[in-house]
């Protein structure tokens, strides 16, 4: 690993465990940082602001070739901005992507956009740690990087079946906005906001880049499946065909995800039930031991379970007692709280005697945190952020060859503090992907959809994907909706196995679409 590789990456490192898992994007201050530098900074912010945008770095052409195997596979780099445009004509935004085009490949290759979630995450997490022809190596359990951090040529990377296009939406990554202050930012954090600002740059790239007639398709991780739906529907009614779209650990209804401590919280509770019995299983059996008790649990979630926590009864000894078998906390436990078992409980209970906090990101993994400490410290999301920052910040300028100053922003936390989630009333005031799933499925029935999840990702719970895909009424001719489930976390991805499981089960869905009539 180079000199400036390490030395960044400690420094990133070192950040995530004194900063309590603020993000990372750019260099740390001191750890005593006085009141008079604060200020200065603060200074100077508002001064870059005033200033306005920045230039544009110069658009990075670069070739290589990745080993696969035996074989050889060349192709283009392109790192760029695009520039988005106002109702006036105005440019608005310069849109970060990196691009990757097999050489001699002609327009009916597919081409996929891909967009990670947050709100406020850039692509990198998927771009270099999952899908990209350059990846970081993570360690079985994907708790973090292998050591010596680098990047290598990625054996699961989807390029050998379609072209790539890694997309930051604006404050993300190195995407901006033109007027290059956070009020020009802002314009561009709410849902329908953002996705009509990524339907204009697919758009654009599609033309620019003589790509409409390719078949397209969109992969979203998280927030990003929420945003990839919707750009599938908002796409679809503007004549642009979409052929499929790759949804990973999507946040498919806020509903579910941010429950109420009344209205939704009995269905909330028991739809990430069977996450937490994955997450007790792999801890007491090991990553690979038998996950077979699952669909007793996810049966006892829909039913007896979902029962008792409606009914709002008190503790119930049969129901605390599979809760116990089935999560492995102590039944007084689960008793005292009348057999509500939340996440954040789980996560704080299972290793409390060891002072440790299981990530909600992969619950299979814990942390050292002092329960006094007033930490919020996740194992899973501030590791990764820690390595893939320095990381591609490393890659983007020396393999890819764009070179720019700014701090690539890998998760920028302001954006989803700002962000207009919306309201309708089919979604009771909270943002969802549901109608406009089905919508973009009567637009185009032939649309391919696959949802890929962790068993023990507490954030976006494989059960309640599930679910809310068995509500969904029949379409006549529509695709199935395909839903798999693989060992690991919210990026399950991080564990090699599951990475290449992923991938071979990508490929088949792109074959299976491509081929349909």
């Amino acid at each position: 690993m180079s000199t400036s590789l390490r030395t960044f990456f400690f420094s990133a490192t070192l950040g995530v465990a004194l900063a309590a898992g603020a993000w990372l994007a750019g260099p740390l201050p001191g750890l005593a940082e006085a009141p008079a530098a604060k200020a200065k900074a603060k200074a100077e912010g508002e001064a870059a602001d005033k200033r306005g945008p920045a230039a544009q770095p110069a658009d990075a052409v670069t070739r290589h070739s990745l080993g696969l195997g035996e074989s050889r596979l060349a192709y283009v780099a392109t790192a760029a901005t695009l520039p988005l445009a106002g109702s006036k004509g105005e440019v608005t935004a310069h849109v970060f992507h990196v691009a990757y085009v097999l050489e001699g490949a002609d327009a009916r290759r597919p081409i996929t956009f891909v967009f990670n979630g947050g709100p406020g995450a850039a692509s990198a997490f998927l771009h270099i740690a999952a899908m990209g022809p350059r990846v970081v190596e993570f360690r079985p359990d994907g708790a973090a990087a292998e050591e010596p951090v680098s990047l290598a040529d990625n054996p699961d990377t989807w390029l050998p079946f379609t072209d790539l296009v890694f997309v930051d939406p604006v404050a993300t990554g190195y995407s901006r906005s033109a007027a290059g202050s956070e009020e020009g930012d802002r314009a561009f954090f709410g849902v329908d906001k953002d996705a009509e600002a990524m339907a204009d740059f697919v758009r654009l790239y599609l033309t620019r880049a003589g790509r409409m007639l390719s078949p397209m398709f969109l992969v979203g991780e998280s927030y990003g499946g929420l945003r990839a739906v919707h750009l599938a529907d908002r796409l679809l009614a503007g004549g642009i065909g979409v052929r499929g779209a790759v949804l990973i650990s999507p946040a498919l209804d806020f509903a579910l995800l941010r429950a109420s401590r009344y209205a939704l919280l009995p269905l909330a509770l028991a739809l990430v039930l069977p996450s937490l019995a994955a997450a007790h299983l792999e801890l007491r059996d090991g990553p690979t031991g038998p996950l077979d008790m699952l669909a007793e649990v996810e049966q006892f979630a829909r039913t007896d379970y979902l029962v008792h926590l409606a009914s709002g009864r008190g503790s119930d000894r049969r129901i605390d007692q599979a809760l116990a078998r089935y999560t492995g906390l102590d039944p007084e436990i689960i008793a005292r709280n009348r057999g509500r078992v939340s996440t954040r409980m789980f996560t704080r209970a299972y290793e409390k005697q060891k002072d440790r906090v299981l990530s909600r990101y992969d619950a299979a993994v814990s942390a050292a945190v002092p329960r006094r400490s007033g930490m919020h410290f996740d194992a899973i999301l501030d590791g990764a952020v820690s390595v893939l920052t320095p990381a591609f910040t490393q890659y983007a300028r020396q393999e890819l060859g764009y070179h720019t100053d700014l701090p690539y922003l890998l998760l920028n936390r302001e954006v989803s503090g700002r962000w207009d989630y919306g309201t309708s009333s089919t979604r009771q005031g909270y943002a969802g992907a549901l109608d406009e799933l089905q919508s973009a499925r009567t637009r185009n029935p032939a649309l391919g959809v696959l949802i890929a999840h962790g068993y023990t990702d507490l954030v976006t719970p494989y059960a309640a994907s599930r679910f809310l895909v068995d509500q969904f009424a029949p379409i006549e001719g529509a695709r199935p909706i395909e839903l798999k489930v693989y060992r690991g976390g919210h990026m399950m991805y991080l564990r090699p196995p599951s990475r290449r499981l992923l991938t071979q089960d990508a490929r088949a869905f792109y074959g299976a679409v491509l081929a349909a009539p």
